[in-house]
């Protein structure tokens, strides 16, 4: 069976991926440290040294998939699936000026996001009560300061290409990264940011058709 890296969203781990049904061997690859100064591609550099083969599978969700996509620009890889998330600045959305300067001058509260609301629950489309602990816990867990760091190297990030062997699923109704600038091979309908946790099944099966052929 295949071996598959698994590199997460923003403050989320392993438990995020517990419901996929996956023809293949999942490895969950944990976020290396950061220095305040790298940007998207350094970062992505230091994850891909976490990779212990040769053409690898990779599945990136969110920021993930922002990760595995430079990843796939600067080594050979087998294939990339990529689950809610963007492959070029053109697809990441505007974000509030008021937002971003605040992100950009490292004044955000992120400490608010420790404490999910109504909001956030309809943001990241956590409907179900198993979806609102799942995301809570994710929440309480999230390291601030690397929160704080990747959104605004997400901010800052350039890139126009998309390398090949990327195969791009995304929800029509997330909510973080809306659909509208989004260029996709696979949509799962009403899919929400969360949908690789509340429609694992929809993403299993267009992964396992890959892992197949």
């Amino acid at each position: 069976m295949r071996n598959i890296y698994c590199i997460s969203g923003l403050g989320a781990d392993e438990r995020i991926f517990k419901r996929l049904s996956i023809n293949g061997n999942l490895h969950f690859l944990p976020w290396v440290a950061f220095d305040k100064y790298d940007d998207l591609p350094c970062y992505a550099q230091k994850m891909a040294a976490s990779i212990p083969e040769k053409n690898p599978t990779i599945l990136g969700l969110s920021f993930g998939g922002m990760i595995a996509t430079e990843i796939a620009k600067m080594m050979p890889v087998n294939q990339v699936f990529l689950v809610s998330t963007a492959k070029t600045k053109e697809e990441i959305p505007d974000m509030n000026s008021f937002i971003a300067f605040f992100v950009d001058h490292h004044m955000m509260p992120y400490g608010l996001f420790k404490k999910p609301t109504s909001i956030l629950y309809e943001r990241f489309g956590a409907e179900t009560e198993e979806a609102k602990h799942m995301l809570d816990a994710i929440m309480q867990d999230t390291d601030t300061k690397f929160l704080g760091w990747a959104l605004k190297t997400i901010l800052n990030w350039q890139n126009t290409i998309i390398p090949p062997h990327i195969i791009h699923t995304h929800g029509t109704n997330d909510k973080i990264i809306p659909p509208a600038n989004i260029i996709a091979d696979y949509w799962i309908k009403d899919g929400s940011h969360m949908m690789i946790f509340n429609q694992a099944g929809d993403i299993s099966a267009i992964i396992n058709s890959y892992l197949k052929a």
